[in-house]
């Protein structure tokens, strides 16, 4: 008896385990390839062509043709991110790299505020053969500390066209 009620708690400790964990889901929109957990749904916006959405978390992706972009002086991945840094009024967020494993983009961290509740984002640029792409990850802004290296996770398995 003994040895079957130890069965049944660790089959349940492992069943409930399992059941913890999100699998992944590929999620393809505006040239933009990107795998994030089974909690996310694809919804349409007005706001940006590609809109991934959870409980926890947003993705927001665009892009934007290269030529449409060079009247600005943008011709560039690093002029691409200070223009979208600045037109959204964060042009005095810190712009970081990553470059690894044949992986390449610019990102940022700033927070906006939306109807009076705070979120925090993640900007992450990258640069395709005829476009440059903008994409942003976002969370309530108390959670964005937590979420910054699930984030850069998401972003290094990214691809574009």
């Amino acid at each position: 008896m003994k040895k079957g009620f130890i069965w049944i708690v660790f089959l349940f400790a492992i069943f409930s385990l399992s059941a913890c964990t999100a699998k992944e889901k590929e999620f393809s929109g505006s040239g933009i390839t990107i795998t994030l957990d089974t909690t996310f749904v694809e919804k349409d916006t007005v706001q940006v062509p590609f809109y991934l959405v959870s409980l926890d978390h947003i993705f927001m992706g665009m892009r934007e043709t290269k030529s449409s972009l060079t009247s600005y002086g943008i011709s560039s991945l690093s002029s691409y991110m200070d223009g979208v840094l600045s037109n959204g009024g964060k042009s005095s967020a810190e712009v970081l790299s990553y470059d690894e494993d044949g992986v390449s983009f610019l990102y940022a961290y700033y927070t906006n505020s939306v109807d009076g509740v705070e979120y925090g984002y993640m900007l992450v640029a990258m640069e395709g053969s005829s476009h440059y792409y903008s994409m942003n990850f976002g969370c309530l802004s108390k959670d964005l500390e937590d979420s910054k290296d699930q984030y850069l996770e998401w972003a290094q398995g990214i691809i574009v066209e």
